[in-house]
């Protein structure tokens, strides 16, 4: 069983191009089909989000006007094009995000992936991380950090299984 033992009170870990981000839950589970050599094997799931404002509304706003002349630029040149579309404004933001993945056993743990997004409702970011921790774990610390700088917040989260009441 997983249990949070520390986090910053509003679970904010960072800033970054001025938006706030939010721890938002830790998850083991096998790693998804985009982490490349990870896929399938047991991994740490890290979610983030992004605090909605007014930067983030006004980001979604310029996004959604930067896509509609992407999509009409495309009709009038037809389908061939290979401009990419603009990127949502979320992935930037997520992009400097990173986070340092430790236990109290020395396991090393390596970034294996992840997805960003952020538009409209969908402000959230997920990285993956492996391998899953060991058994012999009994805590797992998240340490985050923006543009290689350690933003001073952190996670903590007991691994241990708890006495059940029958003993």
């Amino acid at each position: 069983m997983i249990a949070l033992t520390h986090a910053p009170h509003d679970l904010v870990v960072g800033t970054t191009d001025g938006i706030d981000v939010r721890f938002a839950g830790v998850e083991f589970k096998d790693a998804p089909n985009y982490a490349g050599a990870s896929a399938g094997k047991p991994s740490i799931h890290v979610h983030f989000s992004g605090v909605r404002g007014e930067e983030t509304m006004s980001r979604d706003i310029r996004y959604e006007r930067e896509l509609e002349e992407w999509w009409k630029q495309r009709k009038a040149a037809g389908s061939e094009r290979s401009e990419d579309p603009p990127q949502m404004p979320g992935v930037a933001v997520f992009e400097e995000l990173t986070t340092v993945v430790s236990d109290d056993i020395g396991t090393e743990y390596q970034w294996s992936g992840g997805k960003s997004a952020g538009t409209r409702m969908e402000w959230d970011a997920l990285r993956v991380y492996t391998p899953a921790p060991p058994a012999e774990a009994q805590m797992l610390r998240l340490e985050f950090s923006v543009g290689g700088e350690l933003t001073g917040e952190y996670c903590e989260f007991s691994l241990s299984n708890p006495i059940s009441a029958d003993g």
